[in-house]
């Protein structure tokens, strides 16, 4: 009997979707990605291969994670050796409610809460770019900056001049950029105006063709920092971009945006990070990384002071990323939400989570603590716009307060447990931002901070609409079913 090559093709494409299936039980920790990946694997086989193989697993490349583990450890030793004994590492004096968490993210990043650290909310977009244009005007040794986004329209051209007449002045600029978040800077005649100038720019995470085959092209660095001077860091939900501009045709408004700048040994912490993201891009081998490392984070030395006293907060910087060996900041948010005792509010612009996340704020809100939800009553993705209203329903019949915020797109990143933690940064709360994204969390064991934080959420929810219960369940059934439906992909998402 003579075979075919349609039934040649069949069986080739039946096996590799098999060996997909296989591959996907194998390696997903998580079981809602899994059982995701299965249903695309099932239900459209070829494109699902494909998918898959393209998607799948947070493959960063063998060589640069490799890079990213000795990055991991570097953390750690550039903070012992340029930190005071005073200041380094006092997660044991943390109070006993969040010490062992406190514990846990410093276990895996090297990085343990300091004292002595100040920090300024900003949350208007004037106020965050006049507070960067005034520190880059004032620099004198370095201006490092780290964005997903960089969008060189109004506002943010005017920070990027600043940067060329620093450089001109001899201070060192450094800047890296994601290769998809920025591809419209990259896509422009700034990076060439920059490096004319002396501004280093780099890529974090380039994509490509021949890359595909290789690494995960939607693994991204998500985190936003600036750092001047060794002694000024800023981070939060800010991208470089100025919202008159920013995805104007999304119809969700302007993007409203938060950032904490900061100082003490903190600083130096946010320094590691950046320096790491820094120098794991390049074709180095690891020996010319870690010497790479050491040059630049010796410049360190002879401008700080041994012993650092810009506040009294204390502080743990918590970088996350794909290729680390566990999920430090999922399991932070889980393990701060399973602590509160009074009052839980998350201010997220996309709200995607798995079970034992959505189970977590259903306890919460069950066992009497006060639990509110901000969203932005419009986002710019429609797929998470279904997903993540698939998941009313439980949140309310629990007791959880949705508000919609209406003021725009609401993109600050906050968690406010009770009055004494706050968990603020890049960080999403969505599965990509857990387990895909490079990000940077702020845990903030201080309660005139949380105040200050929690003082915004509320500004927030005065421009906001409760989603009730009645309103919810008078919606045309209709509506359910497909956001039902698109919550199958949620983890994917």
């Amino acid at each position: 009997m003579s075979i075919s090559w349609g039934q040649v093709l069949v069986f080739l494409h039946a096996a590799a979707a098999l060996a997909c299936m296989v591959r996907v039980l194998y390696t997903q920790r998580n079981t809602g990605t899994a059982f995701a990946w299965l249903i695309i694997l099932f239900v459209f086989p070829l494109l699902g291969v494909v998918a898959y193989m393209l998607v799948g697993e947070p493959r960063l490349g063998m060589a640069r994670a490799k890079r990213s583990a000795e990055m991991n450890r570097f953390y750690g030793e550039f903070v012992e050796q340029h930190l005071a004994d005073s200041d380094l590492d006092i997660t044991n004096e943390i109070g006993p409610r969040y010490r062992g968490i406190a514990r846990v993210a410093a276990d895996i990043t090297g990085m343990g809460a300091t004292r002595n650290n100040a920090m300024t909310l900003l949350s208007t977009t004037d106020d965050i770019v006049d507070a960067m244009l005034a520190d880059i005007r004032s620099a004198q040794q370095s201006c490092l900056l780290a964005f997903y986004i960089i969008q060189p329209q109004g506002k943010i051209e005017s920070m990027l001049n600043e940067l060329i007449y620093a450089a001109q002045r001899g201070v060192n600029c450094v800047i890296l950029a994601d290769a998809v978040g920025s591809a419209d800077f990259f896509g422009s005649s700034w990076p060439d105006k920059l490096k004319n100038a002396g501004v280093e720019v780099h890529v974090a995470l380039p994509v490509g063709v021949l890359r595909t085959f290789f690494t995960r092209s939607d693994l991204r660095n998500h985190r936003k920092i600036m750092i001047i001077d060794k002694k000024i860091g800023y981070t939060g939900s800010f991208n470089l971009v100025d919202p008159r501009f920013f995805k104007q045709g999304s119809g969700v408004g302007e993007w409203v945006d938060v950032m904490m700048r900061c100082s003490g040994p903190m600083v130096l912490e946010m320094m590691a990070v950046f320096y790491a993201d820094v120098a794991v891009e390049g074709d180095e081998s690891l020996s010319e990384v870690q010497q790479y490392i050491t040059e630049h984070s010796s410049i360190v030395t002879g401008l700080l002071p041994q012993k650092i006293q810009a506040g009294t907060v204390v502080v743990q910087v918590i970088p996350s990323a794909p290729d680390q060996a566990q999920r430090v900041i999922y399991d932070t948010i889980i393990s701060v939400i399973y602590a509160a005792t009074r009052k839980i509010v998350i201010t997220t612009p996309y709200f995607v989570p798995d079970d034992p996340l959505l189970t977590a704020l259903v306890v919460a809100a069950k066992r009497g603590v006060d639990v509110t939800l901000v969203l932005p009553a419009k986002v710019d993705s429609m797929m998470v716009r279904y997903a993540s209203r698939a998941y009313y329903p439980m949140l309310l019949n629990a007791g959880v307060k949705i508000a919609l915020f209406e003021g725009g797109l609401l993109h600050a990143k906050t968690l406010t447990i009770d009055e004494d933690y706050t968990l603020f940064g890049t960080v999403n709360m969505d599965m990509r931002s857990f387990f895909l994204n490079l990000e940077i969390s702020l845990a903030i064991y201080d309660e005139k901070t949380t105040e200050e934080v929690a003082a915004l959420q509320r500004q927030y929810l005065s421009q906001s609409r409760y989603v009730t219960v009645k309103a919810w369940q008078r919606r045309s059934k209709w509506w359910g079913l497909v956001e039902n439906s698109v919550r199958l992909l949620a983890p994917l998402l």
